[in-house]
């Protein structure tokens, strides 16, 4: 149990240092664009890459109020954009922390399940079956985002090969080091 428990949180370590080196890369956060229409004095949230659009229907008190906390479409003659509301207040960097570190560490707890259950294996099947499971969910979730939310290509790709190789180096360690195949394999009963 105590190896799991360390796995837990080495895996959790260093996915959490990954993702946050990650959103430096080129398809991370620097290929997001973004918009702010705020009142003077009242910027919440703040970017050196903004570009700022004047107060029209889409920015007034009127449109949060109605779309805040909710998923909304927005068609134009030209495009279609999918948009998340959220109240500018849950914009807190202690909590993107907080709730960061709580996914990273579920991920582990999963991560390091998997090591356990393929213990007996050899080394190199049991780093397959990680390569395969993080192909697996970067399939699940950015090809659904590619498809349905128009997530840009570069975008898409660019996270899933962080979390393919995130997972793989996380796994990697706790193999090599923390849930290892057993020297003398049990016999089953």
């Amino acid at each position: 149990m105590r190896k799991i428990l360390l796995s837990i949180l080495v895996i959790t370590v260093i996915l959490f240092l990954w993702s946050g080196m990650t959103q430096l890369f080129p398809w991370g956060v620097p290929s997001t664009q973004n918009v702010a229409t705020q009142s003077p004095g009242q910027e919440k949230f703040e970017s050196d890459r903004v570009l700022e659009l004047p107060a029209q229907s889409l920015t007034t008190s009127a449109y949060d109020s109605l779309f805040a906390g909710k998923i909304s479409t927005l068609t134009t003659d030209d495009t279609f954009s999918w948009i998340v509301n959220r109240p500018i207040e849950t914009y807190d960097m202690t909590g993107y922390f907080v709730k960061e570190i709580i996914t990273q560490a579920l991920v582990a707890l999963l991560l390091s399940i998997l090591l356990f259950l393929t213990q007996p294996l050899p080394f190199g099947r049991r780093m397959a079956i990680i390569v395969f499971a993080s192909l697996a969910a970067v399939t699940a979730i950015y090809g659904q985002l590619m498809n349905w939310w128009g997530l840009p290509n570069v975008y898409a790709l660019g996270v899933s090969f962080n979390l393919i190789i995130g997972w793989t180096i996380a796994a990697y360690v706790s193999a090599k080091w923390i849930i290892k195949k057993p020297a003398h394999p049990a016999v089953p009963a």
